[in-house]
């Protein structure tokens, strides 16, 4: 399902004091569920009546809610609330100057936009949409979050695209996986790739002889990686890209382990199993598993001695 970036819509209408009541919003979510009037008040230097028109209007437009049940008003910000800030955010730093409401990407998790910079260079605009999936796979590898009674959305997301960006970072010149180009909140922006991900690719377009060559090519940027010392941990067709000169990218990075991880195997093995199951499955490629396994478990040992 194609999705529209509700932020971009309403961006034109917002004034400076909006992202000052936006930004108060934001900062006081890591305190309150719901930010009482007062705190947002207080924090944008404005009275009680003006915080409250203007929360209003963004209300309306869909970038907070409102709550008024819990013995005081209160207020979060929606992800379109969140969007807005790192549009302004990405817009002021000077690292895009547009995002078309064009998708190049959907998931349960992240939702992909075709941004421009201010040099008119097409680049893709990557927000965290997080969900169940996403906050149990988090708090799995981030064992702290487990005793903390409210853990705010807004530092999930923002943890999210964080790991996926320092993944991006490290293995970006050693591996092919998008350059990152910037990081803000919840969002990362990334260079513009054509190409397609195989899920969408039929068992026709294919044919057995393409898709060994492009398992191949998937196995080696692989065992690169896993030698540096890093696992994907959710390897599948949906996160290996077709370029359309041919080559791979293997994206989608916020899971990402070390291989000095207590489970790193475990994930090692999975992935594997996943991607070898997935194109005999789909295109009749069949790899002796014996072997492959022996060549990552040599390049697991391998990384484990470097550390």
């Amino acid at each position: 399902m194609v999705s529209k970036l509700l932020a971009l819509e309403v961006y034109p209408n917002l004034r400076d004091l909006d992202f000052k009541v936006l930004r108060g919003v934001e900062l006081n979510m890591r305190h309150y569920e719901w930010v009482p009037l007062e705190n947002i008040a207080k924090f944008a230097k404005v009275d009680i009546e003006t915080a409250s028109h203007r929360l209003g209007k963004l209300d309306n437009w869909g970038l907070v809610r409102r709550r008024s049940d819990i013995g005081y008003i209160g207020y979060q910000l929606t992800i379109h609330g969140y969007d807005a800030l790192v549009i302004r955010a990405f817009a002021q730093k000077g690292v895009i100057k547009a995002i078309s409401q064009t998708q190049i990407g959907v998931g349960k998790e992240a939702d992909v936009y075709i941004g421009i910079t201010p040099s008119e260079e097409k680049v893709a605009v990557k927000f965290n949409r997080i969900g169940r999936t996403s906050y149990t796979r988090i708090k799995l590898y981030r064992p702290d979050f487990i005793d903390k009674r409210h853990i705010s959305w807004l530092y999930i997301s923002r943890l999210v695209a964080q790991r996926e960006y320092e993944a991006l970072q490290l293995l970006n010149p050693i591996a092919k996986v998008p350059k990152p180009i910037a990081w803000n909140r919840h969002a990362i922006v990334m260079e513009f790739i054509e190409g397609v991900e195989l899920i969408e690719l039929t068992d026709t377009d294919l044919t057995r002889e393409e898709a060994l060559e492009i398992l191949n090519k998937v196995l080696e940027e692989y065992k690169k990686i896993v030698e540096f010392g890093i696992i994907h941990s959710d390897m599948s067709l949906y996160n290996i890209v077709l370029k359309s000169n041919g080559d791979i990218l293997i994206i989608d990075w916020p899971q990402y382990l070390t291989t000095g991880f207590p489970d790193a195997k475990y994930y090692l093995e999975r992935d594997l199993q996943v991607l070898l199951n997935s194109f005999k499955k789909k295109w009749g490629v069949k790899l002796n598993w014996e072997e492959v396994w022996e060549e990552f478990e040599a390049a697991f040992k391998m990384s484990l001695r470097r550390e």
